[in-house]
């Protein structure tokens, strides 16, 4: 047993003395006041029998009335246990069990003992008209008296030992305190005397403690402090020729940095343009070939996406190791920033020679890259400038090589492209246009405008198409014909599409906290639709937003996105379908559809294009080809919508014809988000349209 266990004793014993003296008193009390009302109602009840049952048994002398009249007296008293009537020829016994079946608790017989309350017998004599006489006899048991005594025992025993753990509680938790302390003091000596002098003691829970850790810790300030001043002095020493031998190590760091790159150590933009000067006076005086070619990985956001930055460095640094290994001491090879390389190709003989090394060099950069402990395959696309004794500078070639690894990319990438002259300005006036539309999407000028769709048949709007727009600074508001055809065979458009899909994927969830439940269509372009990686891109996307459920968003592809490749355009749409979303062909009828073709397309949705629906009121081959269409969709159980209605009248043909959902001009033209909401609630079906249905049903009827 510890010291401090020790501490616990003296208190045990004084609170057992204690509790000892108050449940004598306590004990005594309660049993005093239950046997005195045990007694008092005992005699009450006598009275009461010798009132009321002893004179009907001597009036009436009949067993069943004094039966009944006794078993009348058992709910007056609990204490009750028996009642007997007996005369020399008749004995009638009544017990509460007869009455009721409920038993009081019984209390441990040593505590009954221990409270000394008796039972009570009480015996009461008439005379009978007869001349015999009838004895009543009454007993009663304590167990009520002894139960409320030993509730009210028990109850304050509880309660003192409640108390008792409290105080005990209290005392343990006010040792472990000061026992904590002590042990926190001893560790912050033991580091102390070790030459720790940052050790610091906690300022502790009460004013004792908090003084101790303050004292402490002022003797530990004044003793580190002296220690500092005596080190100071080596310690400045020390500093003054470490800070030499660093102001040397960092001027070289910095003479290295200026020419070479950190991540590859392969020289830098500022390296080539010395080196490049002196190879163009080299190619000049010898009258060879100098050819700058600009290699440009393909997909390699992909690398940083999929496995992360350093996973990208990685490749790079491998990019670089073969290139170096193929420069050797022959060629100069450097990194011009990303995914960017620049090797000088000196000395060549002809345009051949170009082409045999830069295929030699293609090669090997293809060969597979460990990335993640796993092969990873990468192509590159090279621009080639060749530099054959013409005016060039340097900055003139670097140019031309970028022009041409552009138009490799163009061209489907993992291929060579040299630089063509007579397709400078052209490349050059596309080039800037892209770059421009890059900057309309990180500068946030792009905008999503939505068109109605409606329920011709119920005056319901059904949801909305999300389409692009772009707030030119200076041209105003351009429609994608506009902008996209130049980046919609570059990877841009796939960046402008996720930011489509994000933008409406965010109205989708503003609309539902209105109370505007509409699906959204967003139209996905080819190059963006085939990616391998779409489906898990878009689910990534989809997981940005929680509160938005998939089944309001809707993909519309054009009809002939889908025809270079069926089997994986149905493999894609049915990996998106499996996620809630449902799938619309774009443009139905301009491609080359077919029954065969649309029953292994697992579209939810046909579009009829909206040059088909626009002239079928004028032109009978539009509107066979609508009504065709039409029957085409019901027959595949796909729901179908009519682009292009620019009029009630279109409307109503379309009804004629079993379509029943349009959008169009007629309908809504499209508009910012902020204006949907209003002229959702001000809409109001054209009522040419409902008698187009009865007009419709009439036929069907006929």
């Amino acid at each position: 047993m510890g010291t401090y266990s020790r501490l616990f004793i003296p208190v045990l014993l004084l609170i057992l003395i204690v509790s000892a003296v108050r449940y004598h008193i306590l004990f005594n009390a309660e049993t005093n006041a239950a046997a005195t009302s045990y007694q008092y109602e005992a005699r009450q009840l006598n009275l009461y029998l010798a009132n009321t049952v002893l004179p009907q048994a001597v009036r009436t002398g009949d067993a069943a009335s004094v039966q009944q009249a006794l078993r009348g007296a058992l709910p007056l008293n609990r204490n009750l246990d028996l009642l007997r009537w007996h005369t020399a020829h008749t004995q009638i016994e009544v017990r509460p069990g007869e009455a009721d079946d409920t038993a009081p608790a019984r209390v441990p017989d040593w505590f009954a003992r221990l409270t000394g309350i008796a039972p009570i017998h009480s015996r009461m004599t008439v005379s009978l008209p007869g001349g015999e006489d009838g004895t009543l006899e009454a007993r009663y048991a304590p167990q009520l008296p002894q139960l409320q005594v030993w509730q009210a025992v028990r109850q304050q025993a509880l309660l003192s030992a409640v108390n008792i753990m409290i105080v005990f509680s209290m005392l343990g938790l006010l040792l472990l305190v000061y026992r904590r302390l002590l042990a926190r003091l001893t560790q912050a000596i033991v580091r102390l005397r070790s030459g720790d002098f940052t050790v610091r003691m906690a300022s502790g829970v009460t004013p004792e403690t908090g003084q101790l850790s303050l004292a402490f810790n002022g003797m530990v300030d004044e003793v580190g402090e002296m220690l500092a001043s005596l080190q100071a002095s080596q310690r400045r020493l020390g500093e003054q020729l470490d800070e030499t031998v660093h102001m040397q190590q960092a001027l070289q760091k910095m003479s290295w940095q200026n020419y070479n790159d950190v991540l590859t150590g392969l020289p830098n933009r500022a390296a080539l343009a010395a080196r490049f000067e002196q190879e163009l006076f080299l190619a000049r005086e010898r009258q060879r070939l100098l050819a700058v070619c600009l290699f440009d990985l393909d997909h390699f956001q992909q690398i940083n996406d999929r496995f992360g930055a350093e996973a990208g460095d990685d490749i790079l640094r491998q990019v670089a190791a073969r290139l170096q290994d193929f420069a050797g001491q022959v060629h100069y090879v450097a990194r011009l920033g990303g995914d960017e390389f620049v090797i000088l190709l000196c000395g060549q003989a002809s345009i051949a020679t170009i082409e045999h090394n830069v295929t030699t060099l293609m090669r090997a950069l293809n060969e597979p890259y460990v990335c993640d402990q796993q092969a990873l395959d990468m192509t590159s696309s090279v621009g080639i400038a060749v530099y054959a004794g013409k005016e060039f500078n340097t900055e003139s070639l670097l140019r031309h090589a970028d022009h041409a690894v552009y138009q490799a990319k163009l061209t489907g990438r993992n291929q060579y492209h040299f630089f063509d002259t007579n397709l400078d300005e052209e490349v050059r006036t596309h080039h800037n246009q892209r770059t421009e539309v890059r900057h309309a999407l990180i500068n946030n000028e792009l905008r999503l405008y939505y068109q109605p769709k409606v329920n011709m048949r119920t005056g319901v709007v059904v949801g909305m198409e999300a389409l692009l727009r772009w707030q030119h600074a200076r041209r105003g508001v351009l429609s994608p014909a506009q902008f996209l055809p130049l980046v919609e065979q570059t990877d841009l458009i796939i960046d402008i599409g996720e930011w489509v899909l994000r933008q409406a994927l965010w109205q989708i969830r503003r609309w539902s906290a209105a109370g505007q439940h509409w699906v959204v269509s967003v139209n996905i372009a080819a190059r963006h639709f085939q990616r391998p990686d779409f489906v898990p891109r878009l689910k990534a996307i989809l997981d940005e937003f929680p509160g938005v459920r998939p089944n309001m968003l809707e993909l519309e592809i054009l009809e002939s996105s889908a025809l270079h490749d069926l089997e994986h355009v149905r493999r894609i749409i049915r990996a998106c379908q499996a996620l809630g979303i449902t799938f619309a062909l774009d443009d139905f009828g301009t491609g080359y559809s077919s029954m065969s073709y649309l029953k292994r397309l697992p579209a939810d949705i046909v579009k009829i294009d909206q040059s088909f629906v626009r002239n079928m009121l004028n032109d009978p081959d539009d509107l066979h080809l609508v009504r065709a269409v039409i029957g085409l969709a019901r027959s595949f159980s796909l729901t179908v919508i009519a682009e292009g209605v620019e009029s009630v009248e279109h409307g109503a043909r379309l009804l004629e014809l079993g379509c029943d959902l349009a959008q169009g001009y007629g309908i809504a033209h499209p508009m910012p988000a902020e204006t949907v909401l209003d002229w959702a609630g001000s809409f109001v079906p054209a009522p040419q349209w409902q008698a187009a249905l009865h007009h419709s049903d009439g036929q069907l009827q006929a």
